[in-house]
């Protein structure tokens, strides 16, 4: 028994156009539903990427902490932990041991100090004198202080002797440190004896043996950090966290059982940013799933009208093999064997692509296990959906054209369903969900908002809307287009009267192309501008690119000319809700973060106060005001937002009675924090919490919606490449007859210069109308949508949607250009047409 049909699969290639439409409508579906699946994983293991880069690495496993445990306490905990840690499978940990800071003695004299011991201190500090590892190990400063040597004893002998002098640990510190960072980097600026570098033991026991001595009465603090590789994907956290929370278990039950340290506390901190970037994951996906679908549904039409475009070639050849007895059913197989082929391709090329390209779409190319398998499912099914579309149009095809030609087209009963009004409703719904968010808050402090999939939605409804009414009142117009009556203009004429005849493949291609150009305008437009406020927002909240407290004497002094280049002094005064900053004039625009203001005209602005003026900021009230430590000042100027200062309440003067009155003075540089430390420390300036802009706010609520918006931008132009295909296809579908119709005409006298024109108000009306409509949309979403997905909408200035003229021009540059090509090859066939063949045929 022969297999019927066994040589379909070959006869597409008769038709290289539809092959190679079929192959592109196959990739276009395999990669939207394949990248959609792994750009929400890849958010999830962005956000926590992001999160882990905030915390410190010895801090992504669990930690534990105590503090007045005497050495034998101290050590049986360790002992518990190393055991439980075993079995758990958490690795080694990493143990530190600290003093309180007194006043010990040292030949005599009694420098502020503290002693401790911390598993590879030593190898992870720069020795300045001697080096040998079996005595202690004292920082400069206490050396300096204390007068302190090589060979020195303290504690009247007691203590090993000192055997190397190493260089204080100084902001920002080392990923080894960064979990010691408050016991181990000491505040010059604070009072006397609040803080102390660390002196080193070499070993446990003779720092046990030492607190057993000197500090029977008050304990040791205890450090127990477990460093690991830092996990990159959602899955691994989630493991690390799991293993944590276990040791955590264990720690407590055998510490409880053995009655010893109450003061111990587990902390497991990456279990809230797994939470987090799981939230952001399912939130980035159930935002994108609503346009994904859209784009799949649009994808499947593109098949079914490849489908039709096949049937109307085979129409001789179905007739033949409808008469023979084959049913619509047989048909849509002969179909499906034949186009099978070109989609499969496509959509292996489609999958192929979505990883391949995984860095150029998404924010993060790592993935967890299983998602390429769950994407490749999801590929999978589109296939085979594709394939049943191709069955079912087949299949109503000849049902209509062969077994009941004039038959009534339930179809079209669903173009009388309010689309257009289902979805304005589901975006105000969406609109009405986000404005009447509650505000949370910690501390009395507002919490940054979580993006919502209905809010991130929002958008994509309004322009979903917009396209639905377009094709609305596109499909009016033409139902009327029989009664234009433009002759005089022959070129209008034909262009409206091919279009009518054509309706169904001009509406969805307006459908299609509005959709595209919006989607794509109010994805740039709305990740843009999350952006810029995160950086408008982090700097005003900082002050400027980094910031770090330094003392007084430093401010008197002045700042060295190399410092000075790219930094400044500011004075800070806080009381209540009113901020006060003591600027220079001459080199404030150097340090300070101005964003988009010009720096010629604040340093002007600040160069025309005089002593006694001030500059009030936000809503501070203005006139003769009286600020604490400044005395009374006249407000002269004027600034909505000011560094630092932000939209609050806040005055800005040059100048102050007396400068031992401001408490706070900080170095604003615009380098990064490391450049603004180095110098600080080669000019031998102390300072105190050094902190950069990049840093300074919590930016996943706002990268959360980017990324979201990154994808649609990217859905955007796969739509319209869908848009131009369809194009394409809608004409090559009517080439015949559009050729017959072009090669009468001008045998007719229709000049060639008036048919290239027909062609182009054709083709360009509704590349024009996408453009048009799509854009606008876009930008009125992106502008109404940027403030109303702002996560801090409290920190000024509030998101706004960045200038898109230059994507509108390039939008509308590439509408013109393809166009300008699919006229040309549509006048193409009609010039080279040959009448009589045509009419044969």
């Amino acid at each position: 028994m022969q297999f019927p049909w066994r040589a379909a699969p070959r006869a597409a290639g008769s038709s290289p156009l539809t092959v190679l439409v079929a192959v592109v409508a196959g990739l276009l579906l395999s990669f939207v539903g394949a990248a959609a699946v792994l750009h929400a994983d890849s958010a999830g293991n962005a956000a926590i990427g992001y999160q882990v880069g905030r915390l410190c690495p010895q801090t992504v496993s669990a930690v534990f902490d105590g503090g007045g445990l005497t050495a034998a306490e101290a050590g049986r905990v360790v002992d518990v932990v190393g055991e439980q840690a075993r079995a758990a499978g958490a690795g080694t940990p990493l143990v530190a041991l600290y003093s309180s800071v007194r006043q010990n003695d040292f030949d005599g004299k009694h420098p502020w100090s503290r002693f401790g011991y911390r598993d590879g201190a030593m190898d992870n500090v720069t020795v300045l004198e001697g080096g040998s590892r079996d005595g202690l190990w004292v920082p400069r400063s206490v050396a300096d202080a204390g007068g302190i040597t090589l060979g020195s004893r303290g504690l009247g002998g007691t203590l090993p002797p000192v055997t190397a002098i190493y260089a204080d640990v100084a902001d920002p510190v080392s990923g080894y440190w960064c979990s010691e960072r408050q016991r181990i980097v000491p505040n010059p600026l604070a009072t006397e004896g609040a803080t102390a570098a660390p002196i080193w033991f070499p070993d446990r026991a003779r720092f046990a043996a030492y607190l057993d001595r000197e500090h029977a009465g008050e304990g040791a603090a205890l450090s127990v950090r477990f460093p690991r590789p830092v996990p990159g994907t959602v899955d691994d956290a989630a493991s690390v966290v799991a293993v944590g929370a276990d040791l955590i278990s264990r720690v407590k039950g055998a510490l409880k059982a053995e009655g010893i340290g109450q003061s111990v506390v587990g902390s497991n901190y990456l279990a809230k940013p797994v939470e987090v970037a799981g939230k952001a994951s399912t939130t980035v996906w159930s935002a994108v799933l609503p346009l994904t679908v859209i784009s799949l549904l649009v994808g499947l039409a593109g098949v079914a009208a490849v489908t039709g475009q096949w049937c109307q070639r085979r129409q001789a050849e179905l007739r033949l093999l409808w008469a023979r007895g084959a049913g619509p059913a047989a048909l849509g197989g002969r179909a499906v064997l034949e186009l099978a082929a070109p989609l499969l391709v496509g959509t292996v090329a489609g999958f192929a692509l979505a990883g391949v390209a995984l860095p150029a779409y998404a924010p993060s190319p790592l993935l967890n296990d299983g998602t390429v398998g769950t994407a490749l499912l999801l590929a999978a099914g589109v296939f085979l959906a594709s394939l049943a579309v191709v069955a079912v149009v087949t299949g109503v095809w000849v049902h209509r054209t062969l077994q009941a030609p004039g038959g009534r087209n339930r179809a079209r009963v669903l173009r009388w369903v309010p689309w257009e009004l289902l979805a304005a409703v589901a975006a105000y719904l969406t609109w009405a969900r986000v404005r009447s968010q509650p505000v949370e808050l910690a501390f009395a402090q507002p919490l940054p908002r979580t993006a919502e999939a209905a809010g991130l939605a929002f958008p994509l409804l309004v322009v979903l809307t917009v396209a639905l009414v377009t094709v609305r009142l596109a499909r009016w117009g033409l139902a009327a287009a029989h009664r234009a009556r433009w002759w005089r203009v022959p070129a209008a004429q034909l262009a409206v009267r091919r279009l009518a005849a054509a309706a169904g493949s001009a509406v969805g291609i307006l459908l299609v192309g509005v959709l595209a150009v919006g989607t794509l305008t109010v994805g740039v437009g709305v990740a843009d501008a999350q952006d810029e406020a995160l950086q408008t927002k982090s700097g005003l909240f900082v002050g400027a690119e980094s910031v770090a407290q330094i003392p007084r004497r430093a401010v008197e002094a002045g700042l060295p000319a190399d410092l000075a280049e790219h930094a400044t002094v500011v004075g800070v005064v806080k009381s209540k809700q009113t901020t006060v900053l003591v600027v220079d004039p001459a080199t404030f625009t150097r340090g300070a973060w101005l964003g988009d203001r010009d720096a010629g005209r604040v340093a002007a602005a600040l160069a025309e106060l005089r002593p006694g003026q001030a500059m009030r900021v936000g809503t501070a009230p203005g006139g003769s005001v009286e600020l604490p430590w400044v005395g009374r000042v006249r407000t002269v100027a004027e600034a909505a937002s000011f560094p630092l200062i932000g939209s609050g309440i806040g005055y800005v003067v040059t100048s102050v009675p007396d400068p031992r009155d401001v408490a706070v003075w900080q170095a604003w540089s615009a380098e990064p924090v490391q450049r603004l430390t180095a110098g600080l420390g080669a000019a031998g300036i102390d300072f105190f919490n050094p902190r950069g802009r990049a840093g300074a706010l919590d930016g996943l609520p706002f990268l959360t919606v980017t990324w979201t918006f990154d994808f649609v931008t990217a859905l955007g132009s796969v739509l319209a490449v869908v848009a131009a295909a369809a194009l394409v296809l809608a004409v090559e579908v009517r080439r015949r007859q559009n050729a017959l119709a072009g090669a009468l005409a001008t045998r007719m006298g229709l000049r060639r210069g008036a048919l290239v024109l027909s062609h182009l108000l054709e083709l360009g009306s509704l590349a024009g109308v996408s453009v048009l409509a799509g854009s606008a949309a876009g930008w009125v979403c992106a502008a109404v949508a940027a403030p109303l997905l702002d996560p801090s909408p409290w920190l000024r200035p509030v998101a706004s949607a960045p200038d898109l003229l230059g994507l509108v021009g390039v939008t509308a540059g590439a509408a013109v250009a393809v166009v300008g090509l699919i006229c040309l090859s549509a006048v193409r066939s009609v010039t080279t047409a040959r009448v009589g063949e045509l009419i044969r045929g």
